[in-house]
């Protein structure tokens, strides 16, 4: 897929490629070809090509900023997510820490190793909206072994309701977050951007005289470039340079720490 090449680039890269291509195909090569065949354009047939020009400058910008909205609201609606599961892991390993038994201390350490199959096994496969084989068994057992303590005291009691509470918690966000790497624009808005700059260049083409062709299309088009560029950078919610970190995982790993032998 075309998005997750560019996604293989920086921001800068994406932005030098984007109005490379864009100046060539915009401004340099009909320079070329209008000066070579000396074309010249009727000066009316060149002021209705320039009110069309205008109007999709218009229709280009509104569909570029509307999708970056978009993309922005399911960009922190991932980080949101990530932020959540941080916060829930913590709140796990104090109810484990206050259930006080032997399966609740392994327990303990299976939930350190599921926040580090996170972070260093699952979230490369998020860009593709696949899940880690490690993570999935360390959440299952979680899951089972929970569900299997039995209280003896009632503050062991309201351990176990926050256990269980927290532990299905976990599994709801993971689910929410994979769903969410999957998350993009639909192809429709991908289409109508192409198509709105499609049109763009050939009424840009059309301008007249050769020197406002030059100035006037080659400044739009390096305006177009921008703000593609951010729209492409931010469509990748797990990919590319800007993708959703998993920092509120490695910082609740940090605080939860490491658990001594026999703690």
């Amino acid at each position: 897929m075309l998005l997750a090449w560019f996604h293989t680039f920086s921001s800068a890269q994406i932005g030098s490629m984007l109005l490379l291509v864009g100046l060539s195909v915009s401004t340099i090569i009909p320079l070329l070809v209008r000066r070579a065949l000396k074309i010249e354009f009727d000066e009316h047939f060149a002021k209705g090509a320039e009110e069309a020009f205008k109007l999709f400058i218009s229709l280009s910008l509104l569909l570029l900023a509307f999708c970056m909205v978009r993309a922005q609201g399911d960009y922190r609606g991932a980080e949101d997510i990530v932020g959540r599961e941080g916060t829930v892991m913590l709140k796990l390993d104090r109810a484990y820490q206050s259930f006080g038994t032997a399966d609740t201390d392994e327990l303990r350490q299976v939930l350190r190793s599921y926040a580090d199959h996170l972070v260093k096994d699952e979230w490369a496969q998020l860009a593709t909206g696949q899940r880690a084989t490690s993570a999935t068994e360390d959440l299952r057992a979680m899951s089972l072994v929970s569900k299997q303590l039995e209280p003896e005291t009632p503050e062991q009691q309201v351990a176990r309701s926050e256990i269980i509470q927290s532990v299905n918690q976990l599994n709801d966000l993971r689910e929410a977050r994979i769903s969410a790497s999957l998350a993009k624009l639909p192809a429709v808005f991908w289409y109508a951007i192409s198509t709105a700059l499609s049109f763009l260049m050939v009424f840009g083409w059309l301008q007249s005289p050769l020197s406002k062709m030059v100035t006037y299309v080659g400044g739009v088009t390096c305006g177009v470039c921008l703000m593609l560029t951010v729209l492409i950078s931010t469509s990748g919610i797990f990919s590319g340079e800007h993708a959703v970190s998993s920092e509120p995982i490695r910082n609740a790993l940090a605080q939860m720490g490491k658990l001594e032998a026999g703690s």
